[in-house]
């Protein structure tokens, strides 16, 4: 399907880049870089089935100012699979990218930005690692309550069902046009164009025409994370959770709540008229956001390491 592609969007997916891969427990993580490498790290962890092309929209809009990346997590995009996928392993993976990107050499150390469930991958990279990092954010990604209009209580809760086969398409136009948002935003997201990126970012060549590349196995470590709700407050990194306005997982009284269970002590608010893929629908809201909150953390880290004048 031909979209067309606004002169801002051209800009961001040519720009340069680099595509690297880590070897984490005997696994191929690849991931995309942008930026100068000593400038303060940003990661960005994709949700269930996604990769790294699912922020090649935004990252160039970052890289004035930090060192950015966007992971392909085991069975992911251009990541190789694993036997079995464990919450640690991903945890291990982050750290790795981290770690191969060099943004524990520089002198602010990285932030890891979560979407959906890769919320839950952040976090939990963030509990184990919160001294090494400057600080964490979910992106509509943590569950406070069980919501009528949340369709993944009742799927994360019961059973699961065994992976089904991959369906092959004739060529890639094809499978494109199949790509779905799962789960299904709540208003239209628009900005075509950004999907059908994403899209033919998301299949590979194999015998017969083009799959998917995401292996459904890695879907089994996706659960509700209830246990996450008011962890943020406890990490010695800052943390922050930012949720979209119209999002299956969240209601008006998100803040309120998110912020209760925290003690106050995080950050905690809504982007107005975004679903539940805000880099999609509301890019420049998106990328405004999280600079906000980052900045203010690396300008507050750097002010902390300056000497106070002396006193007249």
């Amino acid at each position: 399907m031909s979209v067309e592609e606004p002169e801002w969007f051209k800009r961001a997916i040519t720009a340069s880049r680099e595509s690297r891969f880590v070897d984490v427990g005997g696994c191929a993580i690849h991931y995309l870089r942008w930026g100068d490498p000593t400038r303060p790290g940003l990661v960005f962890v994709p949700p269930s089935g996604g990769h790294a092309h699912w922020f090649a929209h935004v990252a160039p809009l970052f890289a004035d100012q930090f060192n950015v990346v966007s992971i392909d997590l085991a069975g992911c995009g251009d990541s190789a699979r694993r036997a079995a996928y464990t919450k640690e392993m991903m945890t291990a993976e982050i750290i790795a990218v981290c770690e191969d990107a060099g943004m524990f050499a520089a002198t602010v150390p990285p932030t890891l930005v979560g979407h959906s469930a890769g919320a839950q991958y952040a976090v939990r990279a963030a509990m184990a690692h919160d001294t090494a990092l400057l600080g964490v954010i979910s992106i509509d990604g943590l569950r406070y309550a069980e919501l009528e209009k949340d369709h993944a209580i009742k799927i994360l809760s019961g059973p699961r069902p065994a992976p089904r086969p991959a369906r092959v398409y004739a060529s890639l136009d094809e499978a494109a046009a199949r790509f779905r948002l799962t789960p299904t935003p709540l208003i239209p997201v628009g900005n075509a164009y950004i999907v059908d990126y994403i899209a033919r970012h998301s299949f590979r060549v194999v015998e017969g025409g083009w799959t998917s590349k995401y292996d459904m196995a890695q879907g089994a470590s996706v659960t509700l994370a209830f246990e996450l709700k008011d962890v943020l407050k406890d990490l010695k990194c800052r943390a922050a959770a930012i949720y979209a306005e119209h999002t299956h997982l969240a209601d008006e009284t998100v803040a309120d709540r998110m912020t209760e269970l925290n003690n106050g002590q995080v950050p905690v608010f809504v982007i107005p008229g975004t679903s539940h893929y805000p880099a999609i629908d509301s890019p420049f809201a998106f990328v405004a956001a999280i600079k906000g909150v980052v900045l203010t953390w690396v300008a507050e880290t750097r002010r902390s390491s300056v000497p106070s004048p002396p006193r007249l």
